[in-house]
């Protein structure tokens, strides 16, 4: 009686089989290997060290050009963007070229499977206060939220976001509450897909929109708000389409694709200002791109703060040159980049603004956590 049965033992010659495939492999030239030798820059200082080095030398160079070393990635990343399967955890394939953020349950947000009610009406009763509060100011308060790019590029899904049926998400509840409460707000998502410019609304390899949405979301915010005649001409500020640098989405993959990317033009009226600190905000954020700074056009005028985040940092304030704002001021929505409502309503009072936008974006605008900004008064 034979100790293996047959089938087992066609199952050893096949595992033998790949076994000596793959130890043949590390003899074979890879063909996207660079073929370059790596050297050290100290000189060995004797002839112990000298072998040393060189056996590391030819070590590293059969690791860097044998074995498909290098190949093997590049096919592992084609071969998930074929099947549309992500090749790591912060983005995935979308169609025409576009990736999409993946992390902080963006893809769940925007699609409806994810609704965390508690935080989004935690959010309305925040701006709802926050209103209150700023009333005896004469303060106005708007909510203008930066969608997710899922919720606005919808063209460019992959075809597994493509089959489900479209449900309410956490912005339609965020604008249901902040109606009832009779807070100021635009719907972004409707604005951006119905711009009427041909092209693309966000970056291709970028989590955020490009200028020519930030010029209409800006626009439409102004109309929310109730200053219509604050509004820009796109066709004066709108530039053509030119080359952009690859964004975050490609910075933060393990094998980025070879996409490229390309962004509209930006021509902001004079004044050209420069940023300048004020005494009023006080709330430094943890990242130096991100401390609140003011941009002064003129010497009367009302005053404008943008509280919001990347999406809205150093262009939105620069876009008000072009109305009777005397200067507009951005801070952070919180001080921490992944924070949720923690900004200091102390400083908002201190600037004394007649109006407030609240643009903390999509993924971010729930106040998780139980996170609630400072100075604010709960009820």
């Amino acid at each position: 009686m034979p100790l293996l049965s047959r089938h087992r033992r066609y199952l050893g010659l096949v595992a033998v089989v790949i076994f000596a495939a793959l130890l043949l492999a590390n003899l074979v030239p890879d063909p996207m290997g660079r073929g370059v030798w790596r050297t050290r820059g100290v000189p060995p200082a004797n002839l112990v060290q000298e072998i040393t080095t060189r056996a590391q030398t030819l070590s590293l160079y059969f690791q860097d050009n044998f074995g498909f070393r290098a190949s093997l990635p590049i096919v592992r990343r084609d071969l998930r963007a074929a099947l549309e399967s992500p090749n790591d955890h912060n983005t995935y394939y979308g169609r025409h070229g576009r990736l999409f953020w993946a992390r902080e349950h963006t893809p769940e947000q925007s699609s409806g499977d994810l609704i965390r009610a508690e935080a989004v009406d935690r959010f309305v009763r925040m701006a709802d206060i926050l209103q209150r509060e700023l009333a005896p100011l004469g303060t106005k308060v708007v909510v203008a939220i930066p969608p997710n790019t899922q919720s606005v590029e919808m063209d460019d899904l992959p075809r597994w976001q493509h089959g489900f049926e479209r449900r309410p998400t956490e912005y339609d509840l965020l604008l249901a509450g902040l109606k009832k409460d009779g807070v100021a707000s635009v719907d972004l998502r409707e604005v951006l897909r119905t711009a009427p410019f041909a092209g693309p609304r966000y970056l291709k390899t970028d989590s955020h929109w490009n200028f020519a949405s930030s010029v209409y979301a800006f626009n439409a915010t102004m109309v929310a708000a109730g200053h219509p005649d604050w509004q820009v001409d796109p066709k004066a500020v709108i530039g053509p389409l030119a080359p952009s640098p690859a964004g975050d989405l490609v910075r933060t993959m393990r094998m980025p694709p070879p996409v490229e990317d390309e962004n509209y033009q930006l021509r902001f009226a004079p004044p050209d200002v420069q940023h300048q600190t004020t005494p009023e905000l006080k709330l430094t954020h943890e990242h130096p791109l991100f401390q609140p700074y003011v941009e002064r056009f003129r010497p009367e005028g009302p005053r404008v703060l943008v509280i919001g985040d990347s999406f809205t940092v150093n262009i939105w304030t620069r876009l008000f040159a072009a109305t009777p704002v005397a200067e507009a001021a951005w801070m952070h929505f919180s001080r921490r980049t992944l924070g949720y409502c923690g900004f200091d309503v102390a400083d908002v009072k201190a600037y004394k603004p007649a109006l407030v936008i609240l643009a903390r974006t999509e993924r971010f605008f729930p106040c998780l956590d139980g996170a609630w900004p400072y100075n604010l008064p709960q009820e």
